[in-house]
């Protein structure tokens, strides 16, 4: 089976689950502008791009190989990493789940139970975060001058947008003000509610239950703001790669999904980084270093400050985002930690 990967890694990167330079189509298979057509603006290479998508399937199968060819443990998979007086410990998240799914083992109850604190990515649930998040999407996620999302598409992009929208019962109207980060968050978020995956039973939320009712504490590592200004801050070029690769995932459906659900209940950390760890199969280099790296490398520093205070921490995001070359986990390791674990 092939499985389209862009789509599904929401599920694992955590950035707008819980969730710029503007083409315009000067050929409509050839280069389109930027910064709403003006003159001497950078030019989309919708080229390049359509190349991207013909090679991805194949970049695609490779990984999908070499990640069933591994086993994890059997369990979501944990980290450690101590000091005298002070306890760290990562867990990986998926941030929507099917309902019926038991992924919670003994040892992560233990450190859910364990923790004074947990850390997670970005307060998304707050009264004030619902504030900030909306303010962000009104003011960073829409076109407020009349330019349409397909301005930015060729017309063979703009027949596979529409193709994927009647996937996820979209009109493409619906979407025609989004910008195209935005809209790519939207139609991944559409396709997994539609396909049974719940806020209500993703990890985190499971997590705060259990947290809540023994007193922890809460953290957070990004505002809103943070956590999406990377894809929004990106140029539309590149916001436009994001969104094809989103629209070339949606045929798969449910089944990549759950394969990489599967993959993080089974613990298997080397098959979640063959699979999340390829910038191509997300769009481009910059899409991944914005989603991913960047973000990672800003944690950094932020958890080995945690080492100061006495206590046990719980830190829990995107399985994504501990797996893989580039991952909190090895950039730890890198700088000298020793972190137990996978």
């Amino acid at each position: 089976m092939a499985m389209k990967l862009p789509f599904a890694r929401s599920l694992l990167a955590g950035c707008a689950a819980l969730f710029l330079v503007a083409c315009q189509p000067a050929d409509t298979e050839a280069k389109a502008t930027v910064e709403g057509g003006a003159p001497g603006a950078e030019a989309c290479d919708v080229s390049r791009r359509a190349e991207l998508r013909q090679v991805r399937p194949e970049l695609e199968a490779a990984a999908l190989e070499a990640a069933r060819a591994s086993r994890g443990s059997g369990a979501p998979a944990l980290w450690t990493l101590r000091d005298e007086d002070t306890t760290i410990h990562f867990l990986g998240t998926v941030h929507l789940l099917r309902p019926e799914l038991n992924w919670m083992s003994p040892e992560i109850e233990a450190a859910v139970a364990s923790a004074d604190t947990i850390v997670f990515e970005a307060d998304t649930t707050s009264p004030e975060a619902q504030r900030e998040l909306m303010k962000f999407y009104t003011t960073q996620g829409f076109f407020t001058d009349g330019t349409q999302l397909t301005h930015f598409l060729s017309e063979s992009e703009t027949a596979d947008l529409k193709a994927a929208l009647e996937t996820v019962g979209l009109p493409v109207e619906a979407l025609l003000p989004h910008r195209p980060w935005m809209a790519a968050v939207n139609i991944s978020v559409t396709q997994m509610l539609d396909e049974g995956f719940d806020p209500e039973s993703g990890v985190e939320k499971v997590i705060e239950r259990a947290a809540l009712a023994h007193g922890a504490g809460f953290a957070f590592l990004e505002t809103v703001e943070q956590q999406l200004g990377g894809l929004a801050g990106l140029g539309y070029c590149e916001q436009v790669d994001f969104l094809m690769a989103t629209v070339d995932g949606i045929g798969e459906g449910a089944g990549a999904l759950d394969l990489l659900v599967e993959e993080w209940a089974d613990g298997d950390v080397h098959g979640i980084g063959v699979l999340m760890a390829n910038p191509e199969m997300l769009g481009s280099q910059p899409i991944y270093d914005v989603m991913m790296t960047d973000r990672n490398a800003r944690w950094v520093p932020q958890i080995t400050a945690m080492l100061d205070e006495p206590g046990t921490v719980l830190v829990a995001v995107g399985a994504g985002h501990l797996a893989g070359k580039d991952s909190v986990i090895e950039m730890l390791r890198a700088e000298g930690y020793e972190v137990t674990g996978p």
